[in-house]
């Protein structure tokens, strides 16, 4: 191995490559969404019960009013689905006017058979008609090939080169005398049993040139698609916690789910009394103030924690503008490192995908904080209107008893 291994300088040295630049491509349609126009419009959450429940209900929010968030948030959303409508097709019409599926499937099929172990095992048509075994036997010929040709230069095998080899392998004096030698006067008596290495041909120096690019390509679409991998994974992180900052809300002491467990408990012990020809029944007067008490509980819990959530609203805003800000700064330095090239089974160097992707995960940010208020709003607006219907069930029904007093 140490004897084959001096081969490999002379090899090398025998041809010297060019990187050649990136093709040119078309100009990326990512960058262009309103992402920052997107923030601005997604609805705030309003100041107050009260202005939360209008938004909900109407500005005079009549007992059992319709709900209007839908109607109030759907532009926003239709105007942020729109933006990643707009993206989707932008990206697609980019590929598809680029290059045919057909000649994408015919540019794969011919890289693949460009490769020299496919090509020496007769090409991929040929090598889908063998059976697992046939597959085997010739992959491993064409390997040792593969491995041959390049002991032997590119091919290139004199008589002299072969005898030299066979020197090598059946004398041990010589092979001795070999190792003994230093690494200039090795690559000499290698050079001399060689004779004059032949230059390349224009067509395999294009194939190096090709070969060399396509390498290339390759390491800069996995190093942009590993940069956008770690900016999505970011994102889900912040995500995540925002997430924990608005539980951590809710779960703070006097929440909506100890008051529904306390007034649970106190319903639990009020007594069951005789109700006339309704038979028999919990007290309807205490069962109300019970119910009264739980919708004021849970009105002025939706009121303590309405400033909270606002703030929150506010400052998850200001952080995703900064990741906005962050990705347009990267777009200016990396715009040239986008590729538009179609994506290809073989060959997918397109990062421009993996970045629209990324693009559509900021739009989506405003989409995040719009609902985040509808949900907050609606919250808001329900706890309120039913604290007014149990209000005025309670009102009605003591209007009603002391009619019923003053008439006996």
């Amino acid at each position: 191995m140490k004897i084959l291994k001096m081969f490999a300088p002379v090899l090398l040295a025998s041809a010297v490559f060019h990187v050649p630049a990136l093709g040119q491509q078309s100009a990326t349609v990512v960058g262009k969404s309103d992402l920052a126009g997107l923030l601005e419009a997604s609805p705030a959450i309003p100041v107050s019960v009260e202005s939360a429940t209008a938004r909900a209900y109407g500005p005079h929010a009549a007992p059992y009013a319709k709900n209007q968030l839908d109607e109030a948030y759907d532009p926003f959303f239709k105007r942020a689905a729109a933006a990643h409508d707009v993206l989707k097709n932008a990206v697609a019409a980019h590929a598809k006017s680029t290059q045919d599926a057909a000649t994408v499937q015919k540019e794969a099929i011919a890289r693949v058979n460009s490769n020299p172990l496919v090509s020496g095992m007769g090409g991929l048509d040929k090598i889908q008609q063998m059976s697992p075994e046939e597959r085997q036997a010739a992959a491993r010929q064409s390997a040792a090939a593969i491995q041959q040709n390049i002991i032997t230069g590119n091919g290139r095998n004199s008589p002299e080169m072969q005898a030299m080899m066979q020197r090598v392998m059946s004398d041990p004096s010589y092979r001795s005398k070999l190792s003994s030698m230093s690494e200039t006067e090795q690559r000499a008596e290698i050079q001399r049993n060689m004779g004059a290495i032949a230059p390349q041909t224009a067509e395999q120096h294009a194939k190096a040139q090709q070969s060399l690019q396509a390498g290339n390509e390759m390491a800069q679409a996995s190093a942009l698609r590993a940069e956008m991998t770690q900016m999505m994974q970011h994102l889900g992180q912040i995500e995540v916690e925002w997430l924990r900052k608005d539980q951590a809300i809710s779960n703070t002491p006097g929440n909506h789910d100890q008051i529904m467990n306390e007034i649970g408990d106190k319903m639990a012990k009020v007594p069951v009394i005789e109700l006339g020809e309704y038979g028999h029944d919990k007290d309807p007067e205490q069962v109300q103030a019970l119910e009264l008490e739980r919708a004021k509980r849970d009105r002025d819990r939706a009121a303590q924690e309405l400033p909270e959530r606002i703030k929150l609203y506010q400052q998850r805003k200001a952080q995703y503008q900064e990741l906005v800000n962050g990705y347009q700064s990267w777009l200016k330095l990396n715009q040239g490192r986008i590729n538009t090239t179609p994506i290809e089974a073989f060959h997918n160097v397109n990062t421009e995908v993996s970045v629209a992707a990324y693009e559509e995960g900021l739009i989506g940010l405003s989409e995040t904080l719009a609902k985040y208020s509808k949900k907050i709003v609606d919250e808001t607006a329900r706890y309120e209107m039913d604290y007014r219907d149990k209000a005025s069930n309670a009102s009605s029904s003591t209007t009603v008893a002391r009619s019923t007093k003053a008439k006996k």
